[in-house]
C-alpha cells in the first residue's frame, strides 16, 4: 500500500479541519449581510424544508439516472453548484465579482475537473455554504436537522442504498460532489476511470484508484460548529466558545470512529459525524455552563 492510501484519513480529517476553520472566519462578513437561507433562524420548520429540497435534489438525480440522461443530470448539478456559489460569494463580496468568480469556477470545474481541482472546490464551497447555513438556523432546528439527516443517510446507505447509487453515478460523471484522495502519485480524476472506493468499501478492491468522501458530510456538521459560535459569548480560544470546540472535536472523534468500522460495505457517515458533533457540542456546553436550548 502507497503513501497516499496510508495517509487518506488523515487527508480526510484535514478537509474536515479546512472546512470549518474556513467557515469560522467568513461567518462575521456572512452575518454582517443579509443573506439568509430561512427567514426565521429559530423555526422548527426550517430543518423540515431543508430535508425536502434534498429529497427533491436525490429525487431527481436518481430519476435522471435510470432515463440514462446524463447530459440532463451534469446540467442539473452543474446549475445548483452555480446557483450555491453564487449565492455564498454574493455574501462577501459585490454582485458583478460574484457573478465572474462564479463563472470562472464553473468553466474550470467543467473543463478540468481534476482531483485536486474538485477537494480545493470542495473545501472553500463547503465552508461557504455550512456559514450561510450555520447563521441561518439556531441551534434546536439544527440538531433536530442533523439527527434527521443522520436516520436519513443511514436507510438511504443500509436499507434502500440509493445514496450509495447517487455517489456512484457522481463518481462516474466526475460531479463536484465528491472530495477525492488518490491512492497513487499518478492518479488522475479527470482521465481515468478504473473505479473508486468509497468509504466503507472492501480494502481488497485493488483496483481502485482513489477515496471518496461527500462533501455533505464535511457540510452538515459544520452547520452546528458555526451556530453554536455565533449563539454563545465569544470564548478566549481564538474567539471561540467551548460548545464551538466542543461541536469540533467532536466532528473529528465522529470522523476517526467512521474510518474504524469494517469495510465490507459502504458506510453512512453522518450518523457517525452527526452523532460527534452534537455530543461534542453538548459537552462544550456543560464544560461552559451553558444551557444549550
Amino acid at each position: 500500500m502507497s503513501i497516499f492510501s496510508k495517509l487518506h484519513v488523515l487527508v480526510m480529517l484535514s478537509f474536515l479541519v479546512a472546512v470549518q476553520l474556513i467557515a469560522l472566519a467568513v461567518t462575521p462578513a456572512i452575518s454582517a449581510t443579509d443573506n439568509r437561507v430561512f427567514e426565521d433562524p429559530a423555526s422548527i420548520s426550517n430543518p423540515i424544508i431543508y430535508v425536502l429540497l434534498i429529497l427533491i435534489f436525490t429525487g431527481v438525480l436518481l430519476l435522471a439516472m435510470r432515463l440514462k440522461v446524463e447530459w440532463l443530470i451534469n446540467a442539473f448539478i452543474l446549475m445548483s453548484i452555480a446557483v450555491t456559489i453564487f449565492y455564498v460569494i454574493s455574501a462577501i463580496m459585490p454582485a458583478w465579482l460574484a457573478l465572474l468568480s462564479t463563472l470562472v469556477v464553473m468553466l474550470l470545474l467543467h473543463y478540468y475537473p481534476e482531483w485536486y481541482i474538485l477537494d480545493a472546490f470542495g473545501i472553500l464551497v463547503c465552508a461557504g455554504v455550512a456559514s450561510l447555513l450555520g447563521v441561518s438556523m439556531t441551534v434546536l432546528p439544527v440538531i433536530i436537522l442533523l439527527v434527521v439527516l443522520a436516520v436519513y443517510d443511514a436507510v438511504s446507505v443500509y436499507k434502500t442504498r440509493h445514496m450509495v447509487s447517487l455517489a456512484e453515478g457522481a463518481i462516474k460523471m466526475k460531479a463536484p460532489l465528491l472530495f477525492v484522495v488518490p491512492k497513487s502519485r499518478d492518479y488522475s480524476f479527470r482521465r481515468r476511470d478504473e473505479g473508486s472506493t468509497l468509504f466503507g468499501e472492501g480494502k481488497e478492491r485493488k483496483d481502485r484508484g482513489a477515496y471518496f468522501l461527500g462533501m455533505g458530510d464535511a457540510i452538515i456538521p459544520t452547520i452546528l460548529v458555526v451556530t453554536a459560535s455565533w449563539s454563545y459569548p465569544s470564548g478566549a480560544i481564538l474567539g471561540l466558545n467551548l460548545p464551538a470546540i466542543g461541536a469540533m472535536l467532536g466532528t473529528y472523534v465522529g470522523f476517526l470512529l467512521l474510518m474504524s468500522t469494517g469495510r465490507d460495505r459502504p458506510q453512512a457517515g453522518l450518523p457517525f459525524l452527526n452523532s460527534g458533533v452534537i455530543l461534542g457540542f453538548l459537552v462544550g456546553c456543560l464544560a461552559a455552563g451553558i444551557l444549550p436550548f
